[in-house]
């Protein structure tokens, strides 16, 4: 996590080759110069580096796994605190880092158990209670949600994701009440969006400039399924930044996910037009013209996204869907294959496992299909040996 830690691990080495040890201090500290300026392409390949010199130690694996988070490569950040938790259970980072991967890939029931791990080791860190707060919303937990957010902004009354974490969780379980019959939940629905009001109003005050924060929820809202929400966070933050391709991507996603086709090729091609580089965002307009039939459409899209990022395995999966629907599952399974490494619920080896069949390779298949239930399993929340 920090330099003293590295160099820590490595004057453990110290009796084996001191030159050894001085070029891995020097690879320490350019790994971690290159983490302080936001370079962490750079700082991921020298933290590979020293561990490949035989200096592996949980801080060197934490450090790799939050350079692979800020790249957004969150199953290999996973792999990482994975290797952290392995030798030392207890680590704050690891549990904290893999409840977060776990959030981003949209296994929040799997995320809670790591962050209230985290929250227990640090009770009085408002970050980790925010994170924590998350996955209960995404686990759809609203009630206990509420209480975490505001026990972050105990914590921090300056931290306006807090107050907006608070404010968004009341007004959500506000109309989950408003759904109930009878005058108490209707009473009960009326205070908690009075509350709501207040918390989003103190937290405009703390950060009006609160795209981030937005996004933060939409992203939130739309792991718990609840994309209405979800839309309307990301909305809040388009008409902050118009002009930030990032917040249209997530709008994008949100209306994807609700079934708004045109919306969601609306708001893609707007933070296309502002980031025409963005690979992920070609992909989903890509699955979006694929699931309207219009395969021509989709081909384009999608092969500008591999020439953008080649090993992007939600762009091969596309290209295997349209593969399958033109029925060609000789040329679908290579590209199923690509991708099968960065499955986190199951769906790649499922496809992968019916285009097997569809070639009669059942044994493959069969082992395909059995990844599948494991991994969908664990995506679920259910025991992983259901059957």
């Amino acid at each position: 996590m920090t330099i003293g830690a590295i160099f820590f691990a490595l004057v453990l080495l110290a009796e084996s080759s001191q030159q050894t040890v001085e070029d891995q201090q020097a690879i320490a500290q350019r790994a971690v110069e290159a983490e302080k300026r936001g370079d962490f392409s750079t700082a991921v390949s020298a933290f590979e580096q020293l561990i490949q010199s035989g200096a592996d130690s949980p801080e060197l694996r934490s450090n790799l796994g939050i350079a692979y988070f800020q790249l957004h490569k969150y199953d290999r950040a996973l792999q990482q605190f994975h290797l952290v938790l392995v030798k030392a259970p207890a680590s704050i980072p690891g549990n904290l880092f893999t409840g977060l991967c776990l959030l981003k890939l949209q296994r929040a029931r799997e995320a809670l158990l790591f962050l209230e791990k985290a929250a227990r080791a640090q009770p009085d860190n408002p970050d980790i209670i925010s994170a924590l707060a998350r996955a209960q919303i995404g686990s759809n937990h609203l009630d206990e949600a509420g209480p975490l957010f505001e026990k972050a902004t105990r914590l921090d009354p300056n931290n306006a994701q807090g107050w907006y974490g608070l404010g968004i969780a009341d007004r959500a379980l506000a109309e989950k009440k408003l759904k109930a019959s009878g005058g108490t939940a209707r009473a009960q629905a009326r205070e908690l969006m009075d509350k709501a009001d207040a918390a989003l109003a103190r937290a405009v005050k703390l950060d009006p400039d609160s795209t981030s924060a937005y996004m933060l929820m939409g992203e939130t809202f739309r792991i718990a399924e609840q994309y209405d929400q979800a839309v309307e966070a990301y909305k809040s933050a388009t008409a902050q930044r118009p002009d930030f391709a990032p917040v249209w991507s997530g709008l994008a996603q949100a209306y994807s996910a609700a079934g708004r086709d045109e919306d969601a090729l609306q708001a893609a091609n707007r933070a296309l037009s502002l980031d025409a580089n963005d690979a992920s965002t070609n992909v989903l307009i890509a699955a979006t013209y694929l699931r309207l039939g219009d395969y021509g459409k989709a081909k384009e899209y999608v092969e500008r996204a591999l020439l953008l990022q080649p090993d992007l395995s939600s762009a091969h999966v596309v290209v295997a869907k349209i593969d399958l629907e033109e029925q060609h599952p000789d040329k679908a399974l290579p590209q199923l294959q690509a991708a099968v490494k960065d499955d986190v619920d199951g769906s790649t080896y499922y496809l992968l496992a019916t285009t097997l069949r569809r070639l009669g390779r059942q044994t493959e298949a069969a082992a395909a299909m059995r990844k599948y239930k494991q991994l969908h399993a664990a995506h679920v929340g259910l025991p992983s040996n259901t059957p």
